[in-house]
């Protein structure tokens, strides 16, 4: 399970007193297009409606566009949220951060991605935000958002939007990322190194030093790691 929490001020002073909201999400089924269960919960109006996200491609997008779906999907309950035009007369932050944990295994409480959001200037409702990410490494964008009442899981939507597609909305769902296979004495084999990432790295630490040196990997691995990585 992966658990998202915002907070007000920056990553090295999270705490449970400034945290504004957690999402958790889960698998309802596990396959290369996963659906996932996903829930949030607000600080001063508790658990939102839990939703799933349906038909997910695994491995084949930032950890950030996975948020940015479940979010999208738990604020609006459409696949996309509406376009936002910013009031230049809104409520705005001055900091937030973010933080993707892996929780529920031997791995719990792994960091695996996060992100601050700044102030850019003095004009209010310009940000800069700036994410992380384990594998795919980092990404920033500046822009303009705001309401007349801040809602920070909208600003963090955005910020991800920005940052990853360059609006304000999602852009397309990513496809599932899937080897070019060549048959190989009776079985399907790929190159680990033509895979696009995160699938590339994932899979490599999925086969954890299994992966036979200078041979290609047999496709029926990926079909294990797609379902169970």
């Amino acid at each position: 399970m992966l658990r998202l929490t915002l907070h007000s001020g920056d990553l090295a002073h999270r705490n449970s007193a400034n945290q504004l909201a957690a999402l958790d999400i889960a698998y309802d089924k596990q396959e290369p297009l996963a659906n996932y269960l996903v829930a949030l919960c607000l600080r001063g109006s508790g658990e939102v409606a839990p939703d799933v996200l349906v038909r997910y491609p695994r491995w084949s997008a930032s950890l950030w566009d996975l948020i940015a779906r479940a979010l999208t999907l738990l604020l609006y309950r459409e696949e996309q949220a509406p376009p936002h035009r910013p009031d230049r007369r809104c409520a705005y932050a001055t900091r937030l951060c973010a933080s993707i944990e892996r929780t529920g295994t031997h791995l719990g409480g792994l960091e695996l991605a996060s992100m601050e959001l700044r102030q850019a200037g003095r004009q209010r409702g310009h940000y800069a935000a700036t994410f992380h990410e384990d594998i795919l490494g980092e990404r920033s964008a500046g822009f303009a958002y705001g309401y007349k009442v801040l809602n920070p899981v909208d600003l963090l939507l955005r910020a991800i939007c920005w940052a990853y597609f360059g609006s304000d909305v999602l852009g397309p769902k990513p496809s599932l990322i899937l080897p070019v296979t060549v048959p190989i004495d009776g079985e399907d084999r790929f190159d680990v190194q033509a895979l696009k990432e995160p699938a590339r790295t994932g899979f490599k630490r999925f086969m954890a030093g299994r992966m036979e040196t200078g041979e290609l990997s047999r496709a029926t691995d990926y079909v294990r790691f797609l379902m169970h990585g």
